[in-house]
Parts: structure tokens; sequence; C-alpha cells
């Protein structure tokens, strides 16, 4: 590859739970070091709160810390509206010091499509008791807030949902001035107006180190990213300074119907959907099969500006999954 990527794993914090014959926590654990020892770069975690029942991101990110030495360890992505900031900055923070300044904050706004448990997501920000239509707002002052408090110093805010009487968050992480934030969205995916997407993308622009998607054309890739970089050089900012990440679903074997049997069925157990083939579902953007077709899907996103990617298997065989791409993919992206 010309230009720098980095690899890491979803280490599937949903499948103990969707398939706990085949992949238990003790081996989500130890597939973690597994990544590691092989050379990857980064860890992710998804979030969820009552949709799409996983083990608690922050909670496991605290045992990844544990077990690992290297890689960065992020979230792809956290549900930052169900959270209260001050309590998710103590949190982070601490896990910052536990992994020695290896932690990556992604936020989303949460939320989904009836494709994929949509109903569900209302339910969790009911029980939270927090306004779905303001979640965007109230992700944008959380990102200011975090940053503020993560200075260590007297902090005080009065916002439209935020309002905090002087206070300090202690400890300080150990990146300095703060660890990365970034922000994930997938416009592409829903029915939204353009002014929405336009919030949405200078959102990351204004506020983010970095943005994710996933279940992106390449060309959809390359115009939403084109976008962001643009709305970045109207607030002052280098488009440079941003990075762009993808989290891409995949299932690599070399019996292309084996794959994409596997990818369907881990699909719909996933997100509780009938489907009777990927084609029928948004998962059809993303590979399952053959790794020359993997590898071809990597390098078009490659191509299109992905340059961090978040790789999440499509399969009850985590650790064969991620053996198989290791030895089949990686190679034909050097």
């Amino acid at each position: 590859m010309a230009v720098p990527v980095s690899f890491g794993i979803n280490v599937n914090t949903r499948v103990p739970i969707i398939f706990p014959d085949s992949y238990s926590v003790r081996q989500l654990l130890a597939l973690a070091e597994e990544a590691e020892a092989l050379g990857y770069d980064a860890v992710w975690v998804g979030d969820n709160f009552l949709s799409k029942a996983r083990l608690e991101a922050l909670t496991t990110l605290g045992a990844l810390a544990a077990r690992t030495r290297r890689v960065r360890l992020g979230t792809a992505a956290c549900i930052a509206p169900l959270r209260h900031t001050v309590w998710l900055a103590a949190s982070w923070a601490t896990l910052d010091q536990l992994s020695g300044g290896r932690m990556l904050l992604n936020l989303c706004v949460g939320g989904g499509s009836a494709e994929a448990a949509g109903p569900a997501f209302r339910l969790e920000f009911d029980v939270a008791g927090i306004p779905y239509a303001k979640r965007g707002r109230i992700l944008e002052e959380q990102i200011e807030l975090l940053r503020a408090l993560w200075t260590g110093k007297p902090v005080a805010y009065q916002g439209a949902h935020h309002q905090l009487p002087e206070i300090e968050v202690h400890p300080r992480p150990v990146q300095q001035p703060t660890p990365p934030i970034w922000v994930s969205n997938n416009p592409q995916i829903f029915e939204m107006s353009s002014g929405v997407v336009e919030r949405m993308l200078r959102r990351v622009a204004r506020l983010a180190d970095g943005w994710m998607t996933c279940l992106a054309t390449p060309e959809e890739y390359r115009q939403l990213w084109g976008r962001i970089q643009q709305y970045a050089r109207e607030t002052g900012r280098a488009p440079e300074s941003l990075q762009a990440g993808y989290q891409m679903t995949l299932n690599v074997h070399p019996d292309r119907a084996r794959a994409r049997a596997e990818g369907l069925a881990y699909i719909n157990r996933y997100y509780t959907t009938g489907y009777r083939s990927l084609e029928e579902s948004m998962w059809a953007r993303d590979p399952f099969g053959p790794p020359d077709e993997c590898a071809a899907a990597i390098r078009a996103m490659i191509d299109a500006g992905a340059r961090t990617f978040a790789l999440r298997f499509g399969s009850p065989d985590q650790a064969g999954q991620l053996r198989r791409f290791t030895e089949t993919v990686l190679p034909r992206l050097r």
C-alpha cells in the first residue's frame, strides 16, 4: 500500500450473546490478545444499551486494557447521549490511565433504521430519559464539555442541554491535550433532509479528530469525506488533521456461497432480521467471499480515502476469521 493504513479488529461484543456456544467472553478477550500478537493496530468494541444486547462497552474496554499492551482501544461507536457527560469524562480518563494512553473515543448519536432494529433504539432513549430528537445537539455539547473537563481545570457550562456549576474532573487522561474524539455517522443509509446531512458532516469537521462510517459504497465514502474536508477548511481547520475511518463487516472464505450463507446467518441473528439473502440488505455493500474479493473491497475504500479500518467478522467463528484474514487477505494489501 502506497499510503499508511491501519487495521483493527472489532471484537464483536454482541456475539457472545447471539452465538454463546461458539464465542464466549473468554474467547473475546483472547481474540484481542491474538489481534495484538498478530500486529493489528487497534481493538474496537460496539455499543448499545437495550437494542442489540451486548457486553457493556466501557467495562469491556477496561478488561481489554488489562489484557493488551500496545493496540489502541476504541469504540465503534459509543452512543454518547445515553451517558452522563461528566461520568463519561471521568470513565474515559480512567481508561486512558489504565491503558497507558491508548484510548480513542469514537462517538455517535445513536438511532437506527427499521432495517437494523430501529424501533428499539427509541426505547433506549426513552428509558434513559433523553429526548431522541435532540440527541445530535446533545452530542455537540458533550464533545465541547469532554475536552474542557479533561484539562483538569475548573469548568462551568451553561448550554441548552447541560447546566453545570464550576467542577473539576480527575484523573486527567494520559493523552494531552485530550484523547482523540471521533464522530461516527451514516447519512448514506438513511432517508433525511439535505440540511440534516450537512449538519452531521459539519459536526465532524468542526468538533472531531476523525470520522468513521459503515455500509458505504466507495463513491459514497469519497463524496462524504470530501464534504467533511471542505467543511473543515471553511472552519479554518486543516483537512489533513482529521482521520478517516471505516468499519467493514466481512466474512472471508474461499467458498463464496459458504461465506455469504454464514454472513447472512450472522446478520439475521445480530439484527433480528429475516433476510433471505444478503442482497436484500444494506450489508450487500460489504464483502462476504474469497480473499481476493475482500481485499479488492478494502482497496476500493482506501482509494476512496479510508485510512483506518475496524474489521467486524460476520461469523460465529471469530478467531478463525481473524486468522484467515491475516493469512489470506492482508498479504494481498501489502
